[in-house]
């Protein structure tokens, strides 16, 4: 049957509800199962102190003129509605705070996604539980956590479906920090009747995301875009219409996929869960990077020498 593809708006739409509707189009054209929208409060998501914190962009000189240009009101949010409902294909959103959750509870929607961020706030978590209905499932991303904290955060969603997410903290996350690995472990751990293990990549390209496949992945979310060239925090890490439908395309083939990510190193492959430093940055101090247009990370170490080691791996979770 295959992975869910899902394609990650994330803050690509600038904002723009026109840009939104198009990429709309375009994800489902390339062939995407769901979209994921954003939605936060950012009065009280952020401190003052991050808002009122120098932020020169396009949209103005702090960060409040930057992060508030991104959300949505209501009408706005009706009319993406319809557009999803026209085009037969389904949505549904990061909720970041108790806010934005009764905001995304008005629509009747299959998923609700808690991001890395909240994977450890017990309070947001119990809550979510609370209010989502049992029948709409839990998307859970858990970049940064441990084991002990994976189990915790899971422990609220008893009566729920849950995709658990293995994704890195780092936009865009370079190959040899990716922790593929972490699939299987989290499976060892977690997987079940109601327990999912997918991934949610960061990285620049295809490789990743196709070894996440192979290594079981029953759900793949890559960030979307129109196009690369975007004032965005994150876009380099973006999939854009064309390559998004090559993804999709080769998996859905059902021709083997380990000659498209055999450049990946080694280290691409290790299992390790709990916060890196680089982490840290994102899930603690939200900071977001700084590269924008026209700066593309190439996968500069990658070898082949690997190739056995990830079989191996791919063959033990066919067994």
């Amino acid at each position: 049957m295959g992975p869910t593809f899902v394609a990650e708006f994330t803050t690509n739409h600038m904002g723009n509800l026109n840009v939104l509707l198009r990429m709309t189009e375009r994800a489902h054209a390339a062939g995407c199962d769901l979209i994921k929208m954003q939605h936060k409060d950012v009065e009280r998501f952020y401190t003052r102190e991050k808002l009122d914190a120098a932020y020169p962009s396009p949209y103005g000189r702090t960060y409040r003129d930057y992060r508030t240009l991104f959300e949505f009101g209501r009408e706005d949010y009706d009319r993406f509605d319809r557009r999803c409902r026209e085009l037969g294909v389904g949505w549904f959103a990061t909720v970041q705070d108790l806010t934005s959750l009764g905001f995304l509870l008005g629509y009747d929607l299959p998923l609700y996604k808690v991001a890395s961020s909240n994977a450890r706030n017990a309070e947001f978590l119990a809550e979510v539980a609370r209010q989502v209905p049992r029948e709409a499932g839990i998307v859970l991303s858990v970049a940064g956590s441990t084991l002990p904290e994976v189990e915790r955060a899971l422990a609220p969603f008893a009566d729920h479906d849950v995709h658990l997410l293995h994704c890195v903290a780092r936009y865009p996350c370079p190959p040899e920090a990716l922790r593929l690995g972490n699939l299987e472990t989290l499976r060892h751990h977690f997987a079940g009747p109601r327990v999912h293990i997918g991934y949610s990549g960061h990285e620049e390209g295809l490789a990743a995301s196709l070894a996440a496949v192979d290594l079981g992945a029953e759900m793949v979310e890559r960030h979307f875009c129109l196009s690369r060239h975007s004032f965005v925090h994150h876009i380099e890490c973006s999939l854009e219409p064309e390559e998004f439908a090559q993804m999709v395309a080769l998996v859905r083939s059902g021709e083997p996929l380990p000659a498209h990510y055999e450049d990946l190193p080694d280290a691409a492959f290790a299992s390790a869960l709990g916060m890196s430093a680089a982490e840290r940055d994102f899930l603690v101090e939200q900071r977001y990077g700084r590269r924008h247009v026209g700066e593309h990370a190439q996968f500069a170490d990658a070898t082949r020498d690997g190739a056995a080691r990830r079989l191996a791996l791919v063959s033990r979770q066919a067994a």
